[in-house]
């Protein structure tokens, strides 16, 4: 999977239906998490950073992690001083807020990754998460590398409870039109208690 998206990050942003996609999810993100100033935010699954640079003028810090070197390298050369930006695995913590976008249906075991989460979040820290409600596997054309047909909302909340995450919400952030159909895109927000 990552050497695919290697091989497409010098063209990832040329697509207007990416870009258009990250700007629905951060205003969607604004409209439920009051972003901070004085925030260290992750956004994981960064990818070529379209909501990393959204973020970055909002918060005090966005650490940008991603499993693909050429997503990165791409990244990197749009980056200030501000920013870190980090292969696998996870910084260490603690973060205000954690953010992955249309990363998750990517994720082997989403339960572990939800715990790491939990741990690098700051007690009262926001998790958001953005990715395909339940699909029947036709929004890809090849799905090698995703592990998820998207996620059915009841089931994805009791697993982010079972990871110890609170006041879990969702919301439709967005649509994405393709093979003549529309897919729905989740915004789910949790906080980490304390």
């Amino acid at each position: 999977m990552t050497s695919s998206f290697d091989a497409r990050a010098q063209t990832w942003d040329d697509n207007p239906g990416r870009r258009r996609l990250a700007a629905d999810l951060f205003a969607a993100l604004e409209r439920q998490i009051p972003l901070q100033p004085d925030w260290t935010v992750l956004d994981y699954g960064a990818g070529t950073g379209l909501l990393t640079l959204a973020l970055a003028p909002r918060v005090r810090r966005v650490l940008a992690v991603d499993s693909s070197a050429g997503m990165l390298d791409v990244l990197a050369g749009k980056l200030s001083l501000n920013h870190v930006v980090n292969a696998d695995p996870l910084p260490p913590g603690p973060c205000h807020l954690v953010v992955s976008a249309m990363t998750l249906h990517h994720v082997a075991d989403p339960n572990l990754l939800f715990r790491s989460f939990h741990e690098l979040l700051a007690p009262g820290g926001t998790l958001a998460l953005a990715d395909l409600d339940a699909e029947d596997g036709s929004f890809h054309e090849n799905n090698a590398g995703g592990h998820h047909y998207g996620f059915d909302r009841d089931a994805l909340a009791r697993q982010l409870a079972a990871a110890g995450f609170a006041d879990i919400r969702f919301t439709t952030a967005a649509r994405i039109e393709r093979n003549s159909r529309a897919y729905p895109v989740f915004l789910a927000a949790a906080r980490r208690p304390g």
